[in-house]
């Protein structure tokens, strides 16, 4: 791939410039905020596109650095490259809310999709990611020692990787690991969560049976008051006799008073009648004068005897019946007076019916209210028992959270078997790149450079094994470099991509920094060299190999 021309619309603080690359060495020198780094930016933007960043990282990403601030719907390039013999027009809108992309072939016109994978198929394949671990090279700034073996490290597994993906084997465990971890966690709170729950269903339910006991208790108490009022006949019978009583009471009230209201007629006075035996004393008076008159006869007139005998037998008579009459309105009297004193009664107990009646309806009433509450209280024990033993069993959730830990790891496993076999299918390949470019920048003081079965890293001159952490920073920094565009050459096999050096030589001297750009300067790819100092252009002078110079004005 070769690069051809750069139109900048809009990109941070560069805009309406147009920039031409050659093939080979391509020289991008200014000072500093000259837009060096913007063109930079630009061009990986260019090839792998850019978007905005959510939350915090917004603020900082890379679409908010480079917006344009005056201008934001004009954010916006075009790139001009080849691939090939074939030629591409490439422009791309980065602006979030009017993003687009616009690819076509130059020498068909055929219009291509950028969303479907056709300009990452020209570009062999390569993600942003696994290009800016391999080609997209900055400078290592003051990492030394053990921490330029960690960066080292670092991209040995990468390189181990080869899925271009852009995630190491590290960081796809540690991704898998962390995602693990989070399911146990998930799990742990799931169990704490059911373990509260089936605390709080038990104690529901022990209360409920509690309530359940007490109210069979109640209703037991109440069906054997049911059963001392009788059955529903006896109350039949109450109801009965109640309007018997109403009936005899106002029969047996009539008769009484008629037998009082005759008495007074009679005697003549306004007080009940008492029993007496004055019609009895009188008869006996008039009969002992009728004897005494007899005895007398001799005595007297026939016509005075006669007279004076019928009249004390007519008194007797007169008064004879006269007490008659009175001792049978007295016997019926004294019948009506005990029939009144029966009704008393037959009232009084018709009283306690009626209240023996209410209370019955008082406990047919709660016993019906006692039964209604005990169905609920045992529908909801059958639920909550129901319920408690759904909670024993694992949840579909549970089940697939377990499934996905052990999807996980096996995962993980998979991933270091294939990251195995693909080290081992390309370790003596990439041994062989790395020990060339290595022996090419260090010219033949390392002439072998490995990278063993565990991933570290094997340093040898002279047939003698050197540690990592021993060697001086520069020399690091070009098995740095030398790692890097071995990997790159791996994983790009297809289309030798552009490779970026972002003050990539800050920390090498004159005869690092000349035996380096000799090596470059062999290579197929395109090389852009970013830099603030015109040591390197000096050095490409002097050595009289081919660069094309790109000077990049300050802006005030």
């Amino acid at each position: 791939m070769q690069i051809k021309e750069a139109d900048i619309f809009q990109f941070g603080k560069l805009q309406n410039k147009n920039i031409s690359f050659e093939p080979g060495m391509n020289v991008i020198y200014g000072k500093n905020e000259a837009g060096k780094s913007t063109l930079h930016s630009f061009l990986c933007a260019m090839l792998f596109g850019m978007g905005k960043g959510r939350g915090r990282s917004a603020v900082t990403d890379a679409y908010s650095q480079y917006e344009p601030w005056h201008a934001p719907s004009f954010y916006a390039g075009a790139l001009k490259f080849t691939v090939g013999q074939q030629k591409f027009y490439l422009e791309r809108n980065f602006y979030s809310k009017e993003k687009n992309d616009y690819l076509r072939n130059e020498l068909d016109g055929e219009e291509l999709s950028v969303g479907f994978g056709d300009l990452t198929m020209l570009l062999g394949g390569v993600s942003k990611d696994s290009y800016a671990s391999t080609y997209d090279i900055t400078q290592a700034g003051a990492a030394t020692g053990n921490q330029m073996v960690k960066i080292l490290a670092e991209y040995l597994a990468q390189a181990s990787d080869g899925s271009d993906s852009g995630v190491t084997v590290a960081e796809a465990a540690a991704s898998l690991n962390a995602r693990k971890r989070e399911l146990h966690q998930e799990q742990r709170r799931a169990d704490e969560e059911r373990e509260v729950r089936l605390r709080a269903l038990q104690l529901e339910k022990n209360l409920l049976e509690q309530e359940c006991e007490g109210i069979r208790a109640s209703i037991e108490k109440y069906e054997a008051m049911q059963r001392e009022f009788g059955t529903g006949s006896s109350m039949e019978n109450i109801s009965r006799n109640s309007r018997e009583n109403q009936e005899y009471e106002a029969h047996y009230a009539d008769d009484e008073s008629g037998m009082h209201a005759r008495y007074h007629e009679q005697t003549g006075s306004t007080e009940d009648w008492q029993p007496e035996k004055t019609g009895y004393i009188l008869s006996f008076f008039a009969i002992l004068i009728a004897i005494i008159l007899f005895g007398f006869k001799v005595y007297i007139t026939p016509a005075l005897f006669w007279t004076g005998e019928l009249a004390a037998l007519a008194i007797a008579l007169f008064s004879a019946i006269r007490q008659y009459k009175k001792n049978q309105n007295r016997a019926k009297l004294q019948a009506a007076s005990m029939q009144a004193e029966q009704l008393r009664k037959l009232r009084e107990q018709e009283v306690m019916e009626a209240q023996m009646q209410q209370k019955k309806r008082l406990a047919d009433q709660m016993l019906t209210e006692w039964k209604d509450s005990l169905w609920e209280k045992e529908n909801r024990l059958f639920n909550l028992e129901e319920e408690i033993t759904r909670q024993g069993v694992q949840s579909w959730a549970e089940r697939q959270r377990a499934e996905d830990i052990q999807a996980l790891e096996l995962a993980a496993q998979e991933i270091t078997r294939i990251s195995q076999s693909f080290y081992e299918d390309m370790q003596d390949e990439l041994n062989a790149e790395i020990s060339r470019y290595v022996s090419l920048f260090t010219a033949g003081a390392y002439d072998s450079v490995r990278l063993d079965e565990q991933g570290q890293l094997q340093i040898l001159t002279e047939g003698r094994k050197v540690r990592p952490e021993l060697l001086s920073c520069g020399t690091l920094e070009q098995i740095y470099l030398a790692l890097r565009l071995a990997v790159g050459n791996v994983v790009t096999k297809e289309e030798p991509l552009p490779i970026l050096l972002d003050e990539a030589f800050a920390m090498y001297d004159d005869d690092r920094l000349a035996q380096t750009l000799q090596t470059l300067s062999t290579l197929q790819n395109q090389i852009f060299l970013f830099t603030c100092q015109k040591r390197e252009v000096e050095m490409l002078r002097k050595m009289k190999l081919d660069y094309n110079l790109i000077e990049m004005e300050a802006y005030h």
